[in-house]
This record gives C-alpha cells, sequence and structure tokens, in this order.
C-alpha cells in the first residue's frame, strides 16, 4: 500500500483541501489511510473516499450507500470509471498490434488515442 498512499499524500499536497478520492476499494483503502501517518492530515483536509460506480455495486447495501458516488454530495454526474472506459476501449490494439513492429505499435496506439480525443471532444459539443 506504499505506492496508493504516496499518491494520496501528494493529492493532498496539490489540491488541498475537500478532496474526494475515487479507488475501486475506496472503503477498505480509507481503513488503510486511517491507520496510517495520513490519518491526521487527511482528517484535517477532509479527504473522503467514493468507490466508483460500477465497482459499488460488488459491496455490501451500507458500502454503497455510504461510498457509491450517487449518495456524496458535491460529486454531481461522475461516475469515476474514466479510465475503466478507456483502457476497456483500447483493448482491441491488442489484435492489431500483436504482429507490429516497435515502430508501428507506437504509431497505432497514438493514433488510437488521438482518435479518442477528438471524438471525446466532438461528443461534448464545443
Amino acid at each position: 500500500m506504499k505506492y496508493p498512499l504516496a499518491v494520496t499524500k501528494k493529492l493532498i499536497d496539490v489540491y488541498g483541501e475537500d478532496i474526494a478520492l475515487g479507488y475501486n476499494i475506496a472503503c477498505s483503502y480509507m481503513k488503510t489511510i486511517l491507520k496510517s501517518t495520513l490519518r491526521d492530515l487527511a482528517r484535517l483536509k477532509n479527504l473522503t473516499g467514493i468507490t466508483p460506480s460500477f465497482h459499488g455495486h460488488s459491496h455490501n447495501r451500507l458500502c454503497q450507500v455510504f461510498w457509491h458516488p450517487m449518495y456524496v454530495e458535491g460529486i454531481g454526474k461522475e461516475d469515476l470509471e474514466g479510465c475503466e472506459c478507456v483502457f476497456s476501449a483500447s483493448n482491441m490494439l491488442a489484435s492489431t498490434t500483436r504482429l507490429c513492429t516497435a515502430f508501428h505499435r507506437v504509431q497505432d496506439i497514438e493514433e488510437h488515442f488521438l482518435f479518442w480525443d477528438e471524438d471525446k471532444h466532438v461528443e461534448s459539443g464545443q
């Protein structure tokens, strides 16, 4: 757990107070934070843990109600699954890049994410 704790410390240092930290196992991770040297800092800066929407439903009902983004004020419509969506969409690259040269593999990955960015920009209506 030292790397997630180091990342959490950096987030608190950079963003300060009232951070909502989305993590697949936020319910367990917040217990870890409260047992670590970050305990006082996390309480002082009002750090909140949130289990992303998709993962929230795999937990028990009490866990869902307490940690699910739908029930946490200030989260809005964010489901905290952005990375999961990006990784899922990039899975199709495996079959097309498996036999490529290193140069063409990097080129294909870069093209995929350039298109992803453009596509999301168009969807945003801006």
